[in-house]
């Protein structure tokens, strides 16, 4: 071999030891030219003779001693198949990760360069992930049946209840006393308001059960007329609750969207907004259209000048069975689904929706859904993915509200 193409180990010595892993030359003569400290220390070659020179069999030998009965055995190491990586699982439990790289000049072979790291813990650490990844998922597969079954079991005794206000009211029934009328009238709207938290239990427990997959009918829809109707319904109930609600919804063009997704959502930010803005409150709810260089579509705002939402759980409040820490303080009704619903309608429809206020200041969510017909065939096709975010900014510029449960 020419002298220029000699490998020499005082070069590679000093060259092995800048490498972070365990590294070993190996001449074509089949001849150790270097070794660093770190792979005698982690093949625990201290009684082996590793200097420049030396059989590179007897480093080998050392090596498979140390792995159990039929592993690959490491003996000829410096032949010509180079298998990129492989992994070496030794007999006190190690895994290390070896991958051996030939060396070429001008054509012709000088040596081989072997590397090697201990992944222990790394594999250790992914072991331990997978099996929290298994045991969260069978929790939520538990959580998920026992949520259905509780729903189910729940809605005849419901609808029951429901059944017979109907038939005590008049003019089904006889004539009540106006303590009577109250009384039945809080039951009534009590057994409501558990049934829409049936739904809503029903709801996120269909979404768990399909991985989130939800059947879609898309069609046009008026957006204007849509929450026209919908701030219409809610009205006698923000007289009752001593709220001002204020609604502006410009004409525009409509929306190609599933009607029933978009409604349940829409419908569950009004009931937020209601719900957690306290007797005196204003309640704001606004549409209009869009048309941006990157698209068009409409842009929905519910303003609330409640309770508010604490800034580090803005986006938190999107993921199921979550509610902020002052929702639960003031022991509001709820699930932790209402704004689930809502991440989940803006999904389908490849929108964004945020949060924007404080505790204590009010909430402002506001909702993009693009009108495209296009878009919102990719979302169905499961293409789109929903934008949450939280922010303190002018929620002027548009934002989100409700977002307590």
């Amino acid at each position: 071999m020419p002298q220029n193409l000699r490998l020499t180990a005082q070069v590679a010595e000093a060259l092995l030891a800048a490498v972070p892993e365990g590294a070993l030359l190996v001449g074509a003569d089949n001849q150790v030219v270097a070794v660093n400290r770190r792979l005698v220390e982690l093949a625990r070659l201290q009684d082996v003779d590793t200097s420049s020179g030396a059989p590179v069999e007897a480093l080998a030998a050392a090596v498979a001693e140390q792995l159990p009965s039929g592993s690959t055995p490491l003996r000829q190491l410096n032949r010509r198949q180079f298998p990129r990586t492989a992994e070496v699982r030794f007999l006190d439990g190690r895994v290390v990760r070896t991958s051996r790289r030939p060396i070429d000049v001008a054509g012709e072979r000088v040596g081989v360069l072997w590397l090697a790291e201990d992944i222990t813990e790394q594999r250790r650490r992914e072991t331990d992930l997978r099996r929290h990844i298994r045991t969260l998922g069978e929790l939520a597969r538990e959580r998920s049946e026992f949520t259905a079954r509780a729903s189910h079991e729940l809605r005849t005794p419901l609808a029951t209840i429901l059944s017979f206000c109907d038939l005590l009211a008049p003019p089904s029934g006889e004539p009540l006393s106006a303590a009577q009328a109250t009384y039945l009238d809080t039951i009534r709207r009590n057994a409501q308001r558990m049934q829409e938290m049936v739904e809503g239990l029903l709801h996120a427990a269909t979404a768990t059960a399909t991985g989130g997959r939800q059947e879609t009918a898309y069609a046009r829809v008026d957006m204007a007329r849509l929450l026209c109707r919908l701030t219409g319904e809610l009205q006698p109930r923000a007289e009752s609750a001593g709220l001002f609600l204020v609604h502006d919804h410009e004409p525009g063009p409509p929306a190609y969207a599933d009607r029933g997704h978009l409604e349940n959502a829409l419908a569950a930010l009004l009931d937020n907004a209601v719900k957690f803005t306290p007797a005196g409150g204003t309640v704001t709810v606004s549409a209009h259209p869009y048309d941006e260089p990157d698209g068009a579509g409409w842009e929905i705002s519910v303003a609330d000048t409640g309770i508010g939402i604490p800034k580090e759980f803005q986006e938190e409040v999107f993921t199921e069975f979550v509610r902020a820490p002052n929702a639960r303080r003031g022991a509001y009704p709820g699930t932790g689904l209402g704004l689930s619903a809502v991440r989940d309608a803006v999904r389908l429809h490849d929108g964004h929706v945020a949060v924007h206020g404080g505790e204590g200041e009010g909430t402002v969510v506001v909702v993009r859904l693009p009108t495209g017909r296009a878009a919102a065939a990719a979302s169905a096709a499961g293409g789109g993915g929903a934008s949450v975010s939280g922010s303190d900014s002018d929620p002027g510029s548009g934002s989100g509200s409700a977002g307590r449960g």
